[in-house]
């Protein structure tokens, strides 16, 4: 699979040529603020809301969305449920959670809430989860 952040945003065409050639092995990482699409390595804010260019993005054929909530990301001041909320009732599109990811509890309702996945750094290695533990909270063996 290849993720596209900055280059899905900047050039939409290219994003829709890529999904068209080589389909679900496109994903596209959603890097927001306040939701709103950030890009060039979050030093620039866009005009897009987050959750509208999700829904352009699987409306050209994306099937799966990488969305980070950078306010939140290696802060581990919790993950933003609220988003993964709404995205999830995003018909045909796997959302992958990303950003402030801090304990069990929060994988554990993001997978019983849908979400197709997580990305977790700091928490583990800040100790506050093991590799065994996560994957045992995300429904693994």
């Amino acid at each position: 699979r290849v993720i596209l952040g900055t280059a899905a945003v900047n050039d939409f065409a290219f994003l829709t040529r890529a999904v068209r050639t080589y389909g679900e092995r496109i994903a596209v990482g959603v890097d927001a603020r306040d939701g709103v699409v950030a890009v060039d390595g979050w030093t620039t804010v866009t005009q897009l809301n987050g959750v509208d260019f999700c829904r352009r993005v699987r409306d050209i054929g994306v099937k799966t969305v990488i969305y980070t909530d950078i306010s939140r990301d290696g802060a581990l001041s919790g993950t933003n449920m609220e988003i993964y909320e709404t995205l999830r009732d995003m018909e045909g599109l796997d959302v992958v959670a990303s950003g402030g990811i801090s304990d069990l509890c929060e994988l554990e309702r993001l997978r019983d809430i849908g979400l197709y996945g997580a990305i977790v750094g700091k928490a583990i290695y800040a100790g506050r989860m093991t590799l065994e533990d996560a994957l045992a909270a995300a429904g693994e063996q």
